[in-house]
């Protein structure tokens, strides 16, 4: 058999090729050991979570909690040592767990991080990308506490002070403006949050025009994966503030990236929806129904989304077409009424029971 050192390097390069069920059989001679490995450990985690993300897996969370448990036990080996380096897990922790249990994570892997900055050994490159990844842990807890904890009596002061250091650590980071908005958004602030919504907006076109992100991409798709996420995220945000020019702007490039998901053009139909509601324009419903239905029609083809999803679709397709109808028999093309609120019953409503 080969030496434990042997197999965690195939496992790697398993890994790397997307071979993560190869990655578990290399593995799988240690995973009834009581390991005390910290590097095996996580690795083993990270092939766990490899298998879990996969659409086909039909264990998936198993997988999951499994990944849970060896970066649980790594962190806990990790923490009689008293490393001082090592973040990464911690931040999965704080990814895989809810509630006060994912802040601690989040606390201790940003930590970690902070340390690493203030050393002396770190390069500047290290630094960059240090950085990076401490402002995505401070916006993954802002979220916690938005969430799992938005009722505890700090939450709010919370979500500042982190905000705050987020913005202080890197003041060109796309995502953190984003969450800016969200906190805003939540406070009623909305002319704050479009400022910020434009902001975030504008440092991903820069982003994209300086190193040509679709040429760019990594070959795993992770790149592509997380810029849509992200856009996705901008896109809601953006409809709660009716930054309809931003919104539709991110639809469009997340369709550039992957026109198939059948949530974008969800998304797409609702800032429609949303603009017919203000300004009574029959041409926004229509574009509103058709983009609703190509999201219906991509869910009944096999696209993988929530079972609510479709529901939401089949109503929101059965509004549009109910609109256009009386559009269409009272012989008009313009439904503009100089501002007037909508009736009740109108799109307002769907819009008002949409959740993030």
């Amino acid at each position: 058999m080969a030496s434990m050192q042997e197999a965690m390097a195939t496992a790697k390069g398993q890994l790397q090729n997307r071979q993560p069920y190869e990655a578990l059989s290399t593995l799988s001679a240690y995973q009834t050991l009581d390991l005390d490995s910290i590097e095996l450990l996580a690795l083993l985690a990270e092939t766990h979570l490899e298998i879990s993300a996969l659409s086909d897996e039909p264990n998936g969370q198993s997988h999951a909690e499994n990944a849970y448990n060896y970066f649980k036990r790594a962190a806990e080996i990790d923490g009689h040592q008293s490393s001082q380096g090592s973040y990464e897990k911690y931040l999965w922790l704080g990814q895989l767990s809810g509630g006060h249990d994912a802040v601690k994570w989040f606390r201790i892997g940003c930590d970690r991080l902070r340390k690493e900055l203030s050393s002396e050994n770190t390069s500047e490159n290290q630094k960059v990308i240090l950085k990076k990844k401490l402002c995505e842990a401070l916006c993954s807890s802002i979220e916690i506490w938005m969430t799992d904890l938005c009722m505890e009596p700090e939450a709010e002061s919370t979500c500042e002070s982190l905000i705050a250091e987020s913005l202080m650590v890197d003041g060109n980071h796309q995502e953190s403006y984003t969450t800016l908005a969200s906190i805003r958004i939540s406070q009623q602030r909305n002319s704050d949050a479009r400022v910020a919504l434009q902001r975030s907006w504008d440092l991903y076109c820069d982003s994209v025009a300086a190193d040509k992100s679709d040429q760019a991409l990594s070959e795993d798709g992770s790149d592509e994966v997380a810029q849509i996420s992200m856009l996705k995220t901008l896109t809601r945000c953006c409809i709660e503030t009716e930054s309809f020019s931003i919104a539709e702007a991110a639809c469009k490039r997340i369709l550039e990236l992957d026109e198939e998901i059948a949530e974008v053009w969800y998304l797409s139909g609702l800032i429609a929806a949303q603009q017919f509601a203000k300004f009574r324009d029959v041409t926004h419903l229509k574009s509103a129904y058709e983009n609703f239905q190509t999201a219906l029609e991509l869910i009944e083809s096999g696209s993988e989304e929530p079972e609510e999803l479709k529901e939401e679709l089949i109503n929101c397709v059965a509004e549009a077409e109910r609109q256009l109808l009386g559009a269409e028999e009272m012989g008009i093309k313009d439904l503009n009424t100089g501002g007037a609120e909508p009736e009740e019953g109108d799109w307002l409503d769907i819009l008002d029971d949409e959740e993030d």
